[in-house]
C-alpha cells in the first residue's frame, strides 16, 4: 500500500546533514526536513555524517519519490519526506 506523498517545497541544492539515524533510516537536513530512506540503503547511510552537503532530486518511485545525493561521497539514497509534524 502506497503511503500518501508529502511534497518537498524547499530548494534542491545547498543542504547539509544535521543528523543520520541508521536505526530508523532517517536523515535530517539543516532546513528541518526529515527523510526516510529505503531500508536497503542503511549501509550507505552509515558512511554519511553531519555537515556533508546534500542535493535533493525527484525520483521515479511511488514509495520513495525523492533522492538525497551526498556530494562528498558521490552517493544517493532513495527517500520519502516525513510530514513536518513528526
Amino acid at each position: 500500500m502506497a503511503s500518501p506523498e508529502v511534497t518537498y517545497s524547499g530548494s534542491s541544492r545547498g543542504h547539509s546533514i544535521v543528523a543520520v539515524d541508521t536505526a530508523e533510516s532517517r536523515v535530517t537536513l539543516e532546513d528541518g526536513s526529515v527523510w526516510i530512506a529505503y531500508e536497503g540503503y542503511v549501509d550507505v547511510l552509515r558512511g554519511w555524517g553531519e555537515g556533508e552537503m546534500i542535493t535533493v532530486k525527484e525520483n521515479r518511485d511511488e514509495l520513495f519519490p525523492y533522492k538525497l545525493i551526498n556530494v562528498h561521497h558521490n552517493q544517493s539514497v532513495e527517500v520519502r519526506l516525513l510530514p513536518a509534524d513528526r
